[in-house]
Formats: C-alpha cells, sequence, structure tokens
C-alpha cells in the first residue's frame, strides 16, 4: 500500500475536524504537508521532518493498525511505533527531552495508544519544539 495523497476530513480522529491523511510507508514531510494530520496506521513507519523552517507546524498521530471491517479512525492499541526524525542538522526540543541534532522522537510501541501524536513547530535556527503531545514520547538513545 502506499501514503494516502488526497486529504480526508473525519471526526473519526477527534482532532477538531482536520484534514489528515494515512500514513503507511516511511515518508518526508513537505511544507504541503504543513495543517494535515499524518495519521500513522502501519508500524515503524519514520516521518522525517523537513530543514527547520519558522512557523512551520507538523502533526503526526498513531492511528493503529486499521480494525478489519471498522470505522475509519479505529485501530488496535499497541501495534505501531512511531518515529519523528529531524533532519540530520536539526534537533527536538521539549518534553523533557535533551535537544540535540539528529535524534527522533518515539512513541513507543508498548505503550502506543491509537489517538497518540505529537504537534512540533519550527524555529529555523535549531530545530523544532513540541508544541503539543499526547501519550508517551521519548527521545531516540
Amino acid at each position: 500500500m502506499a501514503n494516502d495523497t488526497t486529504n480526508k476530513f473525519g471526526v473519526s480522529l477527534a482532532m477538531d475536524n482536520k484534514p489528515y491523511e494515512n500514513i503507511d510507508t516511511n515518508k518526508t514531510l513537505a511544507l504541503a504537508d504543513c495543517g494535515v494530520i499524518q495519521n500513522v496506521i502501519a508500524d515503524s513507519v519514520t516521518i522525517t521532518l523537513p530543514a527547520t523552517i519558522a512557523g512551520a507546524t507538523f502533526t503526526i498521530r498513531n492511528g493503529g493498525v486499521p480494525v478489519a471491517s471498522g470505522p475509519a479512525g479505529s485501530g488496535s492499541n499497541g501495534q505501531l511505533l512511531v518515529t519523528v526524525a529531524p533532519n540530520a542538522s536539526d534537533q527536538i526540543a521539549g518534553l523533557n527531552f535533551t535537544a540535540t541534532d539528529n535524534k527522533a522522537a518515539l512513541n513507543t510501541k508498548a505503550t502506543a495508544q491509537v489517538g497518540d501524536y505529537i504537534t512540533l513547530v519550527a524555529d529555523a535556527t535549531n530545530g523544532w519544539c513540541v508544541q503539543d503531545a499526547k501519550g508517551i514520547w521519548a527521545r531516540a538513545a
């Protein structure tokens, strides 16, 4: 399967009816993805952030493995590792992470819940700051 290229709208994501795309393979984000929730629905997917650009904001959500014949946006808990990786020269700061270049934020599989998410905003200098998050996120070692 390949990543969606068409925005969807739906209250099933419980995020203010914002547009989203289901992501089932690794993806490098672009400015066109700002404002579109990246709803990860496959295990071990890495979402790579672009180089920091002032004000760019992205939300990455754990959508869980889709339930067969289930409603849109449904999934199972504890099924996905979601990795959000910065550009090699950028960092992710916040959530008590030690801000270090090229270290990803992980929504760990063992504690992952459908609906966990992280919203990041770029500062144009050092990288990305956590603006909002739900669930347990850890910094890669």
